[in-house]
Order: structure tokens, then C-alpha cells, then sequence
């Protein structure tokens, strides 16, 4: 049985899993990225981290990497990641080699990882096509049609984050975590008397879920939020890529319940009945997992 490692870079942290052949998921660690940025050079923190993990894992000849943001068309150096700017234009392929010149390395858009992983990972019947939207730090998208990634034009297409929703903003900027954190903290500055959630400096995903749950009239109108441009973004995918089948996964998913009504309100209010008729919306099966089982993938034959 042969190991492979996947690394999946977000936002917050670098996940990294001992994968088998057959999709195992043996081990896993996360290194926090503030504690690299911490160190003074992001590049080089996650560099060394990469080669600590692999002289603990000396087994490991392939490693698969999922980043957050668009990499070069050859796939081996990175161009924009919007919430790590530090690595923008870093030629990170030849740099983790240099530095594990055994180990063979494969890069890869992290919401493309992860559309794979949840591909042949899931353990059940997958669509042919289906769009899968990553909720985290920021909004990623990974695309499968006809059983393949869809890349665009130079490898770096489908930026659903990126799309302009009806406010002026983008997706990202609404409900990326930054963006949604900010409308969470308003909403509760505005409705003081009516939530327990005051301490809004503190307001992270899971307190606001924990207080979703205890039916708290701010989280549950900050999911609405959340649900409402979540779901213009699938509208206008639907339209340009004429998907139906929709995954939503990354560490928000575990929310989607209390976004599902906005969500199918925006669909309903901009789709015809064409997309209507066929929508399949779901949470993905993987979750936080598929981004590491998905950059592993990237080394299977």
C-alpha cells in the first residue's frame, strides 16, 4: 500500500494528512499560519514546515498541495492568494524541491483538491457534474464535469468568491470570514437588547452556530446574510457553467442548516425553471477533510 501526503494551505492553517492508496486519511496535523507569519517569512515557514513533515513521514515520496488562490499554468508556482498576499509570485515548486529533492510534488487551486477528494472520496454515488463551493476563510469553488476538474482557459478558472454579488462586493468580501464576521458584529451592535451574543469582538463561526442553535434572533438573521449571497453565487454559477448539482462544503458547511432557506429563496428569485426543475443542492460528505484527501489525489497514477 503506498502513502501520500496531502497539504492543504488555508487562510488559518496548513492541514496536513497521511493518505493511503485508498483514501485513508492515517494521520493528520495543522500548523497555524499566524504562528509561520509569527517567524517573519511566510514563505519560508511554510517551506520548513512541508520538510518537518516529511522527515517524521520518511515513506512519503509524493505530496499533493492544495493553496487558496490561483497557481501558474505549468503548476508549479503561485500567483494570486488573496488571503496570504506574502506568496503571491513564490516559485514554490522549486523551492520544496530544492529542499526535498527525493519527493515529487503536485500543486493544485485548493477547492479544485477538494472537488476531488469529494469525487472519489465520499462514499457514495457522485454526480458526473457538480460544482463544489468551500466555505472558510475565504469562498473557493472546484468544478467537475465529465468526471474532470475544469480548469479554464490558463488553469485558474471558476473564482466564485471573486464574482460581484448585488451589493458591489464580492462574494468573498460578504461572506468570506472577514466579511461575515463584520455584518455578524453589526447585527449585534444593533440589536444589543435582543441577543446574547454582546461580546461581539469575540463572534467567530462557532459561537455564531452555537447561538443559531439556541435559536439567537442576530446569528440566525447573520446566517440569512450568509445564505442570501451564498445563494446569488450559485444562481449565477448555474447560469454560466448550466450546473445543478451543488456541494457546500469547508468549515462553514457545518452552519449550512440555518443558511438553506436564504439560499433557496436567492436560486428561486433568480433561476428559471429550466435549473429549477433539476437543482440538487447538498452538504459535502468530507468537509474539512476533503481538502487534504483531495490535494492527495493529486498524486495518484
Amino acid at each position: 500500500m503506498e502513502i501520500f501526503t496531502g497539504l492543504d494551505v488555508g487562510g488559518s492553517s496548513l492541514k496536513f494528512g497521511l493518505v493511503s492508496s485508498e483514501g485513508e486519511l492515517l494521520e493528520k496535523k495543522k500548523v497555524p499560519v499566524k504562528q509561520l507569519r509569527a517567524a517573519g517569512d511566510l514563505a519560508d515557514g511554510v517551506v520548513g514546515a512541508v520538510a518537518d513533515w516529511l522527515k517524521d513521514h520518511p515513506q512519503v515520496q509524493h505530496v499533493g498541495i492544495g493553496v487558496p488562490g490561483m497557481i501558474s499554468q505549468d503548476h508549479r508556482a503561485l500567483v494570486e492568494l488573496a488571503n496570504m498576499p506574502e506568496l503571491n509570485g513564490l516559485p514554490l515548486l522549486d523551492l520544496l524541491e530544492k529542499r526535498n529533492p527525493n519527493i515529487v510534488f503536485h500543486l493544485e487551486n485548493d477547492a479544485n483538491a477538494a472537488a476531488l477528494g469529494e469525487y472519489y472520496f465520499s462514499g457514495q454515488k457522485m454526480p458526473e457534474n457538480f460544482l463544489l463551493v468551500t466555505l472558510g476563510t475565504g469562498i473557493g469553488s472546484g468544478l467537475i464535469i465529465n468526471h474532470r476538474i475544469f480548469k479554464g482557459a490558463d488553469g485558474n478558472g471558476l473564482e466564485l468568491g471573486h464574482i460581484v454579488s448585488s451589493n458591489g462586493r464580492s462574494i468573498e468580501q460578504n461572506i468570506g470570514k472577514a466579511g461575515f464576521f463584520a455584518k455578524a458584529k453589526e447585527l449585534a451592535k444593533e440589536n444589543k437588547n435582543k441577543t446574547k451574543l454582546r461580546d461581539a469582538d469575540k463572534l467567530d463561526d462557532d459561537v455564531l452556530l452555537e447561538a443559531a442553535r439556541d435559536n439567537d434572533p442576530v446569528a440566525l438573521k447573520a446566517f440569512a446574510y450568509y445564505g442570501k449571497h451564498l445563494g446569488e453565487a450559485l444562481a449565477t454559477a448555474a447560469y454560466i457553467l448550466d450546473v445543478k448539482t451543488f456541494f457546500i462544503g469547508g468549515g462553514v458547511a457545518k452552519a449550512y442548516p440555518f443558511m438553506e432557506e436564504s439560499v433557496l429563496a436567492s436560486v428561486r428569485r433568480y433561476l428559471t425553471p429550466y435549473y429549477l426543475s433539476k437543482l440538487d443542492i447538498r452538504t459535502a460528505v468530507l468537509r474539512n477533510n476533503a481538502g487534504i484527501l483531495g490535494a492527495a489525489a493529486l498524486c495518484f497514477k
